[in-house]
């Protein structure tokens, strides 16, 4: 890869037209990791010139969910920059005086055609069995007595060539590409005319975005040429994500590719962000976590890969795993407070030690922690489990109320009678908690120890 001649600056330019997809997400990430591996610039454009689908809402969400992720903008909307603004609404002006110039040295032209001429078109061609492509009707002989039009872009034909830092070199026969519309009819840009002169315009030096946008790319550099400002040095497209069955993620098939999931399962951010990385990128060693830091110096777009990434939930939730028996105590149980509303931070801060080895994610706790806030129905024991929940009761009565202590007492109950540890743990865990609950000397503990001797002599009866 060569070194660009200018500072590097890359973009990230979501469009605020539904909730974060993990695609995005990834995009992101590689594009933060890449600028920062490079002392370069990383730039948040928002998309918003899809008046129907857009809103408000969803750009916030882009913002709260980057930064729940730990991944920051050096210039966008809400932080400024030298070459705003970068909500795209903001910039219609700018896309109106490229589109006249286009339309001043014949590069473009006005369309007059109807949404229904326009489809009985595809029909025609689909009947015929060839790709649709725009008949240039109105380049021609353009209707008279017509008012509304589109803008569309004069494809001049011949090559477009471009060498994609992960894919290699491209080369598009501009002749099968139609003269695509670069302005709508209610004077807002489309996305292949925008995102060009936009990238240009912010002086991006590389542009890394999904393999989605491959077919995009010919078009955008064809409208760069025709306004003869440059075009962006480098190109980049990222590998898919695909789900287990080979298909590329879809937020209608596939509940992973919603990113607001990982959130509200407890996932921590940071394990997230790592596991990401690993989703179309080899670091080229044995390394499997990493932390930001160590991702900005490994990372490098030559180890990333061509073909699509398969999502692995057992991946993520074992690197999950490995985080949060990273964390203290103190900050586990911090994490673990918004999963846990229902117990104070006193009894979160004592379940986090008997939690930390049995979590692959932070909600997880709830279903182990529930005897605490709901008490279970009561079990129905054979006559041998009732009389070891007995004996139990008999060894705990007088017990210092620690997790300690009661381990110790029912460990030498168990080596006294000669029991194993599921023929005791078992009923005195059905007596006072559920079938999944931390281990019984944590189980009981986090219980006061009134409220557990009356669930053991419940059970006991």
């Amino acid at each position: 890869m060569g070194v660009a001649d200018r500072p590097i600056r890359v973009r990230m330019a979501p469009s605020p037209t539904g909730f974060v997809h993990l695609g995005s997400a990834r995009t992101a990430l590689f594009n933060l990791l890449f600028a920062r591996a490079q002392g370069g610039v990383f730039v948040l454009r928002i998309e918003d010139t899809d008046l129907e689908r857009g809103s408000l809402e969803y750009e916030n969400a882009i913002y709260e969910a980057f930064r729940w992720l730990g991944l920051d903008w050096d210039e966008g909307p809400d932080v400024g920059g030298p070459h705003g603004p970068y909500r795209q609404s903001e910039r219609l002006d700018f896309y109106r005086e490229r589109a006249a110039r286009l339309l001043d040295s014949k590069q473009a032209y006005r369309c007059y055609c109807t949404p229904q001429e326009l489809e009985a078109e595809r029909r025609a061609a689909e009947a015929a069995h060839l790709p649709y492509r725009y008949s240039r009707r109105c380049l021609k002989d353009p209707p008279r007595d017509r008012h509304e039009f589109t803008v569309r872009f004069l494809v001049p034909g011949g090559h477009v060539k471009f060498g994609d830092l992960i894919k290699g070199s491209m080369d598009f026969d501009a002749d099968l590409i139609g003269d695509f519309v670069i302005v709508k009819s209610n004077g807002f840009p489309t996305y292949n005319f925008a995102a060009a002169v936009d990238d240009v315009a912010m002086r991006v030096t590389h542009v890394l975005r999904g393999e989605e946008h491959l077919s995009n790319t010919p078009s955008q550099l064809m409208v760069l040429d025709a306004l003869g400002e440059g075009r962006p040095e480098f190109y980049g497209h990222l590998p898919q994500i695909l789900g287990r069955d080979r298909a590329k993620l879809s937020k209608r098939k596939h509940p992973e590719a919603r990113l607001g999931l990982y959130r509200e399962q407890g996932y921590l951010p940071e394990a997230l962000v790592n596991y990401m990385a690993l989703l179309g990128w080899n670091p080229g060693t044995e390394q499997e976590i990493f932390t930001f830091d160590e991702l900005v110096a490994a990372f490098s777009l030559e180890r990333v890969q061509k073909s699509g990434a398969v999502f692995d939930w057992e991946k993520l939730d074992w690197i999950d795993g490995q985080y949060i028996r990273a964390l203290s105590d103190e900050e586990l149980a911090q994490r673990l407070m918004p999963f846990l509303p229902e117990l104070d931070a006193d009894t979160v801060t004592r379940a986090a030690p008997a939690l930390r080895e049995r979590l692959k994610r932070l909600g997880d706790a709830r279903e182990l922690l529930d005897y605490l806030w709901e008490e279970p129905p009561p079990p129905e024991l054979d006559p041998d489990s009732i009389a070891r929940v007995r004996a139990a009761l008999d060894a705990l009565r007088e017990l210092d109320w620690t997790p300690e202590r009661i381990e110790a007492a029912l460990e030498r109950l168990r080596e006294d009678q000669g029991w194993s540890r599921n023929q005791l743990f078992k009923p005195l865990r059905a007596a006072v908690a559920r079938a999944v609950s931390p281990p019984i000397h944590h189980t009981l503990a986090l219980l006061a120890k009134d409220e557990a001797l009356r669930r053991l002599r419940r059970a006991a009866l």
